[in-house]
């Protein structure tokens, strides 16, 4: 794979968690999975527009669905992806990231 390749994949993951829903959605299931009805609460949704974005990340491996009774739980795919949210929060704190209008182009 060449690096325009890379790029694109990387450019692909950053535009799935760089959603404002979504990323709320992974902060909120950072820790431990949650089931749908908790998510559409902590992040206040509607259920729809939660179950929409859950698919979205689901379909990218950004989080793993697991059905119990009723219920789907969800969980980040892989424990390096808790880092680079909880890294990206911490660095937004320290640096004048996209401050200028210039960033939201």
């Amino acid at each position: 794979m060449d690096i325009h390749n890379k790029t694109e994949e990387q450019v692909k993951f950053l535009r799935c968690i760089g959603e404002a829903t979504r990323l709320r959605i992974l902060k909120y299931i950072i820790d431990e999975e949650k089931c749908v009805t908790d998510i559409v609460n902590a992040v206040g949704k509607e259920q729809s527009l939660v179950s929409h974005h859950l698919k979205y990340l689901k379909d990218c491996n950004i989080v793993i669905a697991r059905q119990k009774a009723q219920k789907t739980y969800y969980s980040l795919s892989h424990h390096r992806l808790a880092g680079i949210i909880i890294q990206s929060e911490s660095l937004v704190k320290e640096l004048p990231i996209c401050q200028e209008k210039k960033c939201n182009d």
